[in-house]
């Protein structure tokens, strides 16, 4: 499975120390060069390769810069040229423009839940992990979706 981080995923994932652990579960992980900038001094592991957007895609983001950031349109664009399996992205909006855009998408939450998929976390590691990200790390899910992975994890 070949994937194409965002910013905030990468940012949650390493808060809560399961970079790695993608690694595990996935061929490749791929990001822009955009998602690098607005990191800043963020450090990445080496499974995570930084990719340079071709010219077109370039114009691309450039020209649809608005409501989405730098780093989704870039990542977006990554996915598209790799023909990335999933393009990672948390925003709402994010998420609708790159499904228009033909795009799978998956986010920070279906990245844990593929990591238990994968027997690289159990659930208990899971549901652990989602609640430091919306209590202590800012990541925000409905009471609908948190209650629609608790069902999925089987936790009472």
């Amino acid at each position: 499975m070949n994937i194409v981080l965002n910013t905030s995923p990468i940012i949650f994932l390493g808060k809560i120390q399961c970079l790695d652990v993608l690694n595990q579960c996935v061929d490749q992980i791929s990001v822009p060069q955009q998602v690098i900038d607005e990191l800043g001094d963020e450090s990445l592991p080496d499974c995570i390769q930084i990719k340079s957007l071709s010219a077109s895609s370039s114009a691309y983001v450039q020209g649809a810069l608005g409501r989405l950031h730098e780093g989704e349109l870039a990542a977006m664009a990554l996915a598209q040229e790799l023909s990335a399996d999933f393009v990672v992205l948390d925003d709402l909006l994010a998420r609708k423009k790159a499904q228009h855009l033909g795009l799978k998408v998956i986010g920070t939450v279906g990245l844990l839940l593929l990591m238990k998929k994968r027997h690289q976390l159990n659930a208990e590691q899971v549901w652990q992990h989602l609640t430091d990200l919306t209590q202590e790390h800012g990541m925000y899910l409905s009471p609908a979706l948190m209650e629609t992975v608790k069902q999925k994890l089987f936790i009472p």
